[in-house]
C-alpha cells in the first residue's frame, strides 16, 4: 500500500509535469530585458543548464487581411533553444536561422486569405499599439487586449518605430498562447545573440540544473547583484517539482502525505500487532516449556522478532512488488478515461524512484518493530507455571464481566454468555471493535468528501443551464442576426436562446438596500441612494414569453415600449472576497410596482446618462436559460423584451459598443454541434465570433470527480483489506481459542440452537461498539471536511445517510461472517476430544 499510494503521487506529478512542458514550454527562472552582460552573466551562473532568449518585436500591419479583427502581424523572437523548448508545430519549412527569417502562423492563409508563399519577402513597418487609457494618456496594447475598434474604425495607434525585411521560411500552428481575440496573427523570427548590440534587451528564460527550494533565493540574487529589475518564475511547472515558494503550501502537502502515511501504519500495525499478540497467546505454553529447561527472557524476546523479521523479509519485497505492479495496472485501465477528463495529451506513466522504495521499507521495518515488541516483551516476561497453566491470557475479576439484569432479560442467557466472553477477552474484543471503526471512519468520510465535491461542482455551474455558448464581437445586427440564423438551424439543438446584455445602473433607497451591504456601504450613499449595477438582459420573443408564463408575468406588458416593464431577479449569489464563500442572498428590497431610473456611464463624455424609467412587473429567484443569479455585491439581473431593449440603445452609439449579445444553446449531442458551428465560424471569422463548449468542461469536472472516486475508494479497499482481515483473523482464532469453553457449555446442555443464538449476539455486540464509536467519529470527520470546503463554498451540512446506512450494514455483515466462518469449525468437535486437549 504505501509502494503504491507513494507511486502514485510521483507518477501523477511526472504526468502534470510532463503536460505543462507540452502546454507551456520548459524553464524554471525568467530575467526580463536583460542586456548582452547580463546575459553573460546569467549563462556563466553555475546552476544554470540552458538558456532561452525571447523578444517581442511588435507589430505590423497585414496587407491584404480579410479579418478585420486582426489587422496586424505580431512578431516573437528566439533563439535555437526556444524553437526546441517551446510548444511550436512546424507544419511546412523550418524555423528561421537567421534575424531577416519569418515562419509564419498558417492562420494568416486559412483566416486572413493572405496567400502568403514560402520564399516570400515581406518589408514591414514595425511598432507598438498605443491607445489612450481612462486619464488620456497612451498606453502600450499588448497581444492579450482586444483590439479598439468603434463602428469599424480603429480606435488605437501603431506607432512605428522600424522597418525590416523578413523572407518566408516556414510555417507554425497558431500558437497556444495567442488568445482567439488577439489582435494579432503570430509570426516567428531569430535572435542572434553573436550580433545582438550592447543595448539591445532580450528575455531570458533559464533552465536550471537543480530544482529545489533554494532556486527562488538564488534567482532573486543573480539578478541583483547583476541589475537585473525583473525576475519571474516558472510557478507553474515548479509546483510539480514539488517546489513552492509558500513555506504554507509546502507544509501542507507534507502534512497530508504525514496524515496518509500514518492512517495507513494505523490499519498495518492494528493487523499485524494483533497477528503477534495471537501467536503469543497461542504458544505461551510452548514459551513456558522453553523457560523450564533454561531459556532467558532476551531468547524469548528474539525469537518473537526473528518470526517478525522473516515475516518481513518474505511480505516487504512482495509488497513493493504487488504495489508497482497494482498501480501500473490501475493507470493502464484509466488513462482513456484521464486523457478525456483532463483534455491532457500525456498519460501516466508507472514511475519508480528509489526514495519511493526506501520509504516504504522503513515505514514497513518501523511499523513491524512496533507491532512486534508488545508481544515480544509479553513472551519475554511470562513465567513457566502462569505459561503452562495459561492463566496469564485471562485475568479478570467478578465485577469486571458483571452484565445487568436488562442483558439476560432482552438478550437471554445466550446474550449474557456473549457479552461477558467479549468482557473477558477485552484484547481481541477491542483488537475487533478498532477495525471496524477504521473502516467505517475511512469509508464514509471519504464518501462525504466525494457527496462534497458533487455538491461543489453543482454550486460552481449554478445557472450553467446550457452546453455550449457562442459569443458575438461584431456589433451589426444583420451580421449577428445572420449568424444566429445559421446556427439555431443545425441538427442537434433541443434549445436555443440568445441575450443582448448591457451594464446599467440605478439607484436605490437606503432602507431597500440588501442586509449585506449594510454597516460598510453607507459612504457610498448619495442622497440617501445606493448605487446598484444592473445588467439589462433582452430576450427574444419566444424565451421571454415562456419565461414570463413561468414566473406569472403578462408578456403583452413586458412587450410595451411605451411604459416598460421589467423581471428583476432579486436574489443573488456571490463570492466574498473576505472569505471567499459562495452566499445566496436578496440582491435588493424592492416591490412589484416600483420604477427605477435607469442610467448608463459613458466613457466618451465620463459620466452617467439617463436611459429611462423602467417598473418592476415582478421579483423572482427563477432563471432562464443563459442567465445566472451568481454576481457581485451591489448587483442584480432585470429582464427586458427585445423591443424595449432596442430602443433604450438605439439612439446612444456608445451603448450600442457596449452590448453584447451570446447565443445559448442546448444540444443532445454538443461534440459534434460544435464541429459543424466552427464550420460556419470558418465564413464569419472576420466578424468575429467564439465558441465555449461548456458541456465539454462540465464533463472533464464530472469526470475527475469519478477518478478521484476510483482512487480515493480503492485506497479504501485496501485500507478495509487490512482490517477485515484483521476481523477474521482475530475471531476465528478466538473462536478457535475457546475449543473448551464451547465444549464445556455443550456437555451442561446447550443446544445448537443456543450455540447459534450466543455467536450471533457477540456479532451485534461488536457491532453496536463499533456504531458507538465509529459513527460520531465519522460524523466529526465529515464536519471537518465540511468547514474545510466552506473556505470556498456556503452550503448546508448534510449527511450521506445512503452511505451510513451501507456502512452499518456491512459492520454487521463483516462481523457477522467471520463469526460464522470461525464458529463452523469448532460445531464439528468431538466434546470428550475438545475436553481432553491441551495445548491448542
Amino acid at each position: 500500500m504505501i509502494t503504491a499510494v507513494a507511486s502514485l503521487g510521483v507518477s501523477f506529478m511526472d504526468m502534470v509535469r510532463r503536460q505543462t512542458i507540452s502546454n507551456e514550454g520548459e524553464w524554471h527562472v525568467l530575467y526580463e530585458n536583460v542586456n548582452k552582460m547580463q546575459l553573460e552573466a546569467i549563462k556563466n551562473d553555475e546552476e544554470t543548464k540552458d538558456v532561452i532568449l525571447s523578444r517581442d518585436t511588435g507589430y505590423a500591419f497585414l496587407e491584404g487581411s480579410q479579418n478585420d479583427n486582426k489587422p496586424y502581424i505580431f512578431i516573437r523572437e528566439y533563439n535555437e533553444e526556444g524553437f526546441e523548448n517551446f510548444p511550436i508545430e512546424l507544419k511546412e519549412g523550418r524555423f528561421p536561422k537567421k534575424e531577416n527569417e519569418i515562419a509564419i502562423s498558417e492562420a494568416i492563409i486559412t483566416s486572413a486569405k493572405v496567400n502568403y508563399k514560402m520564399g516570400d519577402v515581406l518589408t514591414l513597418d514595425i511598432g507598438q499599439r498605443y491607445a489612450k487609457d481612462e486619464q488620456g494618456d497612451n498606453m502600450i496594447l499588448s497581444q492579450t487586449s482586444r483590439l479598439r475598434k468603434s463602428e469599424g474604425i480603429l480606435q488605437e495607434e501603431l506607432i512605428k518605430e522600424n522597418t525590416k525585411t523578413y523572407t518566408i521560411v516556414g510555417v507554425i500552428e497558431r500558437p497556444t498562447w495567442e488568445p482567439t481575440w488577439s489582435p494579432g496573427y503570430t509570426v516567428l523570427s531569430y535572435i542572434d545573440e553573436n550580433i545582438m548590440s550592447s543595448q539591445g534587451k532580450v528575455n531570458a528564460s533559464v533552465i536550471l540544473n537543480h530544482i529545489d527550494s533554494g532556486l527562488f533565493e538564488h534567482g532573486k540574487k543573480l539578478a541583483s547583484e547583476n541589475g537585473i529589475e525583473s525576475v519571474g518564475f516558472n510557478y507553474n511547472l515548479l509546483t510539480y517539482y514539488g517546489v513552492v515558494a509558500n513555506d504554507r503550501v509546502r507544509n501542507m502537502l507534507f502534512t497530508l502525505s504525514a496524515i496518509i502515511m500514518v492512517i495507513i501504519m494505523i490499519g498495518s500495525i492494528s493487523l499485524i500487532y494483533n497477528a503477534f499478540a495471537i501467536s503469543v497467546s497461542e504458544r505461551s505454553r510452548h514459551l513456558g516449556m522453553l523457560s523450564s529447561v533454561g531459556a532467558t527472557k532476551k531468547q524469548k524476546r528474539n525469537s518473537v522478532f526473528f518470526e517478525g523479521a522473516v515475516i518481513g523479509g518474505i511480505s516487504i519485497p512482495i509488497g513493493i512488488i504487488a504495489g508497482l505492479a497494482g498501480i501500473g495496472v490501475t493507470f493502464m485501465l484509466i488513462n482513456s478515461m484521464l486523457k478525456e477528463a483532463l483534455g491532457v495529451s500525456e498519460s501516466l506513466r508507472l514511475v519508480v524512484l528509489p526514495a519511493t522504495i526506501l520509504v516504504a521499507m522503513l515505514v514497513s521495518i518501523i511499523t513491524i518493530l512496533i507491532s512486534t515488541y508488545i508481544p515480544a516483551k509479553r513472551a519475554s516476561n511470562i513465567s513457566a507455571i502462569d505459561a503452562i497453566r495459561q492463566t496469564a491470557d485471562v485475568k479478570i475479576t467478578e465485577k469486571e464481566v458483571k452484565t445487568s439484569k436488562l442483558t439476560r432479560k432482552i438478550f437471554g442467557i445466550e446474550g449474557e454468555l456473549g457479552l461477558k466472553n467479549l468482557k473477558r477477552n477485552k484484547a481481541r474484543y477491542r483488537a475487533t471493535v478498532l477495525s471496524l471503526i477504521i473502516s467505517m471512519v475511512l469509508f464514509l468520510a471519504v464518501s462525504y468528501f466525494t457527496f462534497s465535491l458533487e455538491k461543489s461542482l453543482l454550486l460552481s455551474q449554478d445557472g450553467v443551464n446550457y452546453d455550449i455558448t457562442v459569443y458575438f464581437y461584431d456589433k451589426d445586427r444583420e451580421k449577428q442576426e445572420d449568424m444566429i440564423g445559421k446556427i439555431t438551424s443545425l441538427d442537434n439543438i433541443s434549445e436555443s436562446n440568445y441575450i443582448a446584455t448591457l451594464d446599467a445602473g440605478t439607484r436605490i433607497e437606503e432602507d431597500a438596500m440588501a442586509d449585506y451591504l449594510k454597516g460598510n456601504h453607507e459612504n457610498i450613499l448619495e442622497n440617501g441612494k445606493y448605487p446598484y449595477h444592473i445588467s439589462l438582459k433582452a430576450l427574444n420573443d419566444e424565451a421571454l414569453e415562456a419565461y414570463a408564463k413561468e414566473v406569472g408575468v403578462d408578456f403583452t406588458k413586458l412587450s410595451d415600449t411605451e411604459k416598460p416593464s421589467a423581471i428583476v431577479i432579486d436574489t443573488i449569489k456571490y463570492e466574498e472576497a473576505q472569505t471567499n464563500k459562495y452566499v445566496e442572498t436578496k440582491a435588493v428590497k424592492t416591490k412589484i410596482g416600483e420604477k427605477l431610473d435607469l442610467e448608463f456611464y459613458d466613457s466618451e463624455f465620463e459620466q452617467y446618462m439617463p436611459i429611462e424609467s423602467v417598473e418592476i412587473a415582478t421579483l423572482t429567484d427563477k432563471v432562464t436559460m443563459g442567465i445566472s443569479s451568481v454576481g457581485f455585491m451591489g448587483s442584480f439581473n432585470m429582464i427586458v423584451s427585445e423591443d424595449v431593449f432596442n430602443k433604450f440603445v438605439e439612439d446612444n452609439k456608445n451603448m450600442i459598443e457596449s452590448t453584447n449579445t451570446t447565443l445559448f444553446l442546448k444540444s443532445n449531442d454538443p461534440l459534434s454541434l460544435q464541429e459543424d458551428i466552427e464550420e460556419i465560424q470558418k465564413s464569419y471569422e472576420q466578424y468575429g465570433m467564439s465558441i465555449y463548449n461548456v458541456y465539454m468542461a462540465r464533463q472533464r469536472e464530472e469526470q475527475m470527480i469519478v477518478i478521484m472516486s476510483i482512487f480515493t475508494y480503492a485506497f479504501i479497499l485496501l485500507i478495509t483489506s487490512i482490517c477485515v482481515a484483521n476481523i477474521f483473523n482475530t475471531i476465528s482464532t478466538g473462536i478457535a481459542l475457546r475449543k473448551r469453553e464451547f465444549a464445556m457449555l455443550k456437555s451442561v446442555g446447550m443446544t445448537s440452537k443456543s450455540f447459534n443464538k450466543m455467536i450471533n449476539y457477540e456479532s451485534i455486540f461488536y457491532g453496536i461498539k463499533a456504531l458507538v464509536y465509529g459513527l460520531p467519529i465519522s460524523f466529526a470527520m465529515m464536519y471537518l471536511i465540511y468547514r474545510t470546503l466552506m473556505m470556498k463554498f456556503r452550503f448546508g451540512f448534510e449527511i450521506p445517510w445512503v452511505s451510513v446506512f451501507i456502512a452499518i450494514a456491512a459492520v454487521f455483515i463483516i462481523v457477522g461472517v467471520a463469526m460464522l466462518y470461525s464458529s463452523k469449525k469448532v460445531k464439528k468437535e468431538n466434546i470428550i476430544d475438545a475436553l481432553k486437549q491441551e495445548i491448542i
